[in-house]
């Protein structure tokens, strides 16, 4: 419910902004890019300072975790509506302020609950066994919630018209702000079930005969950056962020402009709902023989293989371009159970390296690369469809030429394929294996 409620917010956010603030408001592809660049890496240093709050204070005695994302995923909503209010008939300057201050607003509402959510797993078992289940919940969380986003919103938001003679499917983005307030809702409804069924039953209690040495982020940064293990996750994170996820953007305007139909968009989901099943069944089992590095490295050199060979294809038939993605990420689909147990698995490491247990800056600093990556990634997408495609205005249908579209649709796998082929190289790097999960029982 954590994850289904963080979607409520993220995945609408992540799917929906660049086209809302660009084809809809009318913000200039590369006043975007900026725009999110700027936003997205402040967000990500304003990560370590909400993860050291959470180590050092909380709002209610008792849980460490729980009360920030109780009383932060009321804020989150809000937030989530504010991003799309329509402005697309301010001033141009107006129109720039409104994505700034509602973008801000935003990723720090989204860091006090998301980074509280994230350490939780840490402290609610020790078991690799358990930890690997949770993780696998919480995919299927974060898939049902991107799924009922992803299905539900492109059927509101999509109509054709007819733009000098030739079809087009204009983004409606009016309808945007209500669709928020819906989704903000059940996110809050989500977080309160989270918060009333969950428990934290690791404590790491002080020994009050001992002076206590006062926290230090520093010190736990300098032991961040040691931590091999949660380094190489970073960067495969930030890979990821980067590459694969901001390549939903494109994979969106690819069937409004290529398909020429953006309610196909929704068959999107299907990329993670088919290996999502696939790895909840072969996952567990595989982990437990193979261990989680094994299990998630050499499927995603394939998974990069599998992405480029579809820039090359003259693929005509949306239904054979959505079912090749599919087998492309299905090769990697334990992937997607296993990622945040080795999130847990490389805190543990940390502790064990520099004898203290800071899982809340631990897992801030490793959320403030993924946003700085998710920052990066949203920024280089805008600026890319600038400077490869200049002739195409997205805030123009008369623009979406046939050539432009075919560009478009070979950059949304070439951005995934790389993604991929560098989150095999960090996998690779990856220090704990099978006999180091033993150990960190």
């Amino acid at each position: 419910f954590g994850d289904f409620g963080n979607n409520m917010s993220f995945s609408l956010i992540s799917s929906f902004m660049f086209i809302f603030f660009t084809q809809f408001v009318g913000i200039r592809l590369v006043d975007y890019s900026i725009i999110i660049l700027i936003t997205k890496i402040f967000d990500g240093i304003n990560d370590p300072v909400v993860g050291s709050l959470i180590d050092r204070y909380t709002p209610e005695k008792g849980d460490k975790f729980k009360p920030w994302i109780k009383y932060g995923g009321i804020v989150l909503a809000f937030a989530s509506s504010l991003m799309f209010i329509d402005s697309s008939g301010w001033s141009y300057p107006l129109k720039l302020a409104s994505c700034v201050g509602s973008y801000v607003i935003w990723d720090i509402c989204y860091t006090v609950v998301n980074v509280p959510y994230g350490s939780l797993l840490s402290v609610m078992t020790v078991d690799a066994k358990e930890r690997t289940l949770l993780s696998t919940s919480r995919s299927y969380g974060h898939l049902i919630g991107s799924s009922f986003v992803g299905f539900l919103v492109p059927i509101f938001v999509y109509r054709d018209v007819i733009v000098n003679g030739e079809l087009r499917n204009i983004f409606l983005g009016e309808r945007l702000f209500l669709l928020a307030v819906v989704l903000g809702i059940i996110a809050i409804i989500s977080f309160y079930i989270l918060v009333k069924n969950v428990e934290e039953r690791v404590v790491h209690k002080i020994n009050e005969d001992q002076p206590q040495e006062k926290f230090s982020y520093l010190e736990a940064l300098k032991g961040f950056v040691k931590n091999k293990a949660i380094v190489t996750l970073t960067f495969a994170s930030m890979a990821q962020m980067i590459f694969i996820a901001s390549s939903v953007q494109l994979g969106t305007i690819t069937f409004q402009l290529y398909f020429k139909n953006g309610s196909l968009s929704s068959f999107l989901t299907l990329t993670q709902i088919v290996p999502l099943i696939f790895g909840t069944i072969l996952g567990p089992p595989m982990i437990e023989k193979y261990g989680k590095k094994a299990c998630v490295t050499i499927p995603a050199f394939f998974t990069a293989v599998i992405y480029s060979a579809l820039a090359l294809l003259p693929i005509s038939s949306p239904v054979i371009w959505i079912a090749l993605q599919i087998v492309a990420v299905t090769i990697s689909c334990v992937s997607q159970v296993a990622i945040w147990a080795m999130v847990s698995d490389a805190i543990d490491y940390q502790e064990i390296q520099t004898g203290k247990r800071n899982e809340g800056s631990v897992y801030a600093t490793y959320s403030m690369a993924r946003k700085i990556g998710q920052g990066v990634g949203q920024a280089l997408i805008p600026a890319s469809i600038a400077f490869l495609i200049p002739g195409l205005d997205l805030s123009d249908a008369t623009t979406w030429l046939p050539e432009y579209a075919n560009s478009v649709k070979s950059l949304s796998v070439l951005f995934p394929a790389m993604g991929w082929f560098l989150m095999f190289v960090f996998f690779k790097l990856y220090p704990i294996g099978k006999k180091e999960e033993l150990e960190l029982l």
